[in-house]
């Protein structure tokens, strides 16, 4: 029998982390509760502290909570996550007044004047919308949320909605190809995402602080592109604050539902530049880090083929629902790509339509999030680490039947048992308490909290 290796008890209870760790992103999932009780798993398969591989990294919160004892190489396949990485990592002091080029841009530019000035007639129909909704009227609303895409509009596919809204959107539309925007990367975000995830007003800014972002130093543009994203989760005006549909406005009975109209207010009232301002000052104030960071935009087999070698342990925290998550960011995916992707469309009433959430076509989908493909998902991540020869530790969420939680598509114990086909030794850390286990039936339902979340220490 193997010798049991000893894992500190942790709590994560106690959840103020010993470093300055945030959550950049509304992210679900996110580990912000649990970077202390994971850094002291790792640090106990890992105690030398050497290079960490973060490999399914989201929003960065597990490699920032590492930056200042460890060398971090952030994983993801998701560009948004490369970026937000990048920006948590990034190791030289940041001056002030890189923002003003950003502040020039935004609020003095003649791009500015002409966009702002060609979203006038929309933003004034969804100012009116909104007041005629707070008044007991939500008609108008509705029916912007539902017909107010540019994207949609200049494609043709809207048939329906008021006759003032048409007129609002051919005058924009017209407004914007008059200045030579309509086609172009610098009103992206209005066209794709505006009147539907932000305002009209929303989205515009949101434009041109991108356009300023790529007109900066090309060593800036992820630190600057960052707090963008940030802003855009804050800012959206979703259910949830993800990016998953945007709000539905009636009910399945066709009635308006009242209560969400002081939300729609207040998420689009929200001042964008002012928030990005915030969120700048956020990144900039981070501690800075003597380690040689890495944010790798990569699938995670092809990584551990080609991750420095001098990785002394691997965290994953791969999907384990068969929600793709790229379905829940596709619009920070899209803003920090600042293309012009196709959408994906769906099948309503014999005809095509685009898909109500905007998807880009091509956006990624998980092995992990499939059930037929997640069995050797898992076991390529377990093969691929053990053969580096270092320890693995992976962050999972069990599923009770008595909640309403999302069933998972591996039970703890398959993953287990795959595990164990590579691992002389696979030990489990719950977020409440530690519990040395072999992970077999019995064990595991008197030994863990099923409330919580699991870590398996996998150690060569």
């Amino acid at each position: 029998m193997s010798e049991q290796l000893e894992l500190p008890v942790a709590d994560a209870s106690q959840t103020a982390s010993r470093f300055s760790v945030f959550r950049p992103i509304h992210y679900l999932g996110s580990k912000l509760r649990l970077v202390d009780v994971i850094r002291d798993v790792v640090n106990a398969v890992d105690p030398d502290h050497g290079p960490i591989c973060d490999l399914f990294a989201g929003s960065g919160t597990v490699s920032l909570a590492f930056a200042q004892e460890r060398r971090v190489i952030a994983v993801d396949i998701q560009e948004y996550s490369r970026v937000l990485c990048s920006a948590l990592l990034y190791r030289q002091s940041i001056p002030l007044n890189c923002v003003s080029h950003v502040d020039d841009f935004v609020n003095r530019s003649k791009t500015s004047r002409a966009l702002l000035q060609a979203i006038e007639p929309l933003a004034a129909y969804e100012r009116d919308s909104i007041a005629d909704a707070i008044a007991g009227d939500p008609e108008q609303l509705c029916d912007l949320l539902e017909n107010g895409s540019l994207l949609i509009a200049q494609r043709g596919f809207i048939t329906g909605g008021r006759r003032e809204l048409q007129i609002a959107l051919k005058q924009a539309a017209a407004s914007l190809n008059e200045a030579r925007l309509l086609e172009s990367s610098k009103s992206m975000v209005l066209r794709h995402f505006g009147g539907i995830y932000f305002s009209y007003r929303q989205a515009a800014v949101l434009d041109l602080i991108l356009e300023s972002v790529h007109t900066s130093e090309p060593d800036l543009r992820d630190f600057l592109l960052a707090p963008l994203l940030s802003t855009a989760s804050n800012v959206v005006n979703t259910v949830g604050k993800h990016f998953a549909q945007p709000i539905r406005p009636r009910s399945k009975g066709g009635l308006p539902k009242r209560h969400l109209v002081r939300k729609i207010e207040e998420d689009r009232a929200i001042d964008v530049w002012s928030t990005y301002r915030g969120w700048f000052d956020r990144y900039r104030n981070l501690p800075a880090s003597l380690h040689a960071h890495e944010a790798l935009r990569a699938d995670y087999r092809k990584a551990l083929q080609s991750v420095d070698a001098s990785v002394s342990v691997v965290y994953a925290d791969p999907p384990y629902t068969r929600d793709h998550y790229s379905r829940f960011y596709h619009v920070l995916e899209t803003l920090c790509f600042r293309d012009d992707p196709k959408v994906s469309s769906v099948v309503m009433s014999g005809a095509r339509t685009p898909s109500r959430g905007l998807y880009r076509e091509s956006r990624h989908q998980s092995p992990f999030c499939i059930k037929s493909q997640a069995p050797s998902a898992f076991e390529a991540l377990f093969k691929g680490v053990r053969e580096r020869e270092i320890p693995l530790v992976v962050s999972y969420s069990p599923f009770a039947e008595s909640t309403r939680a999302r069933p998972r598509l591996m039970s703890i114990e398959k993953i287990n048992s795959l595990a164990k086909r590579y691992y002389r030794s696979v030990e489990v850390a719950s977020a409440g308490r530690i519990a040395h286990s072999k992970l077999n039936a019995t064990e595991l339902n008197t030994g863990i909290n099923y409330d919580a979340e699991v870590l398996l220490a996998c150690v060569p």
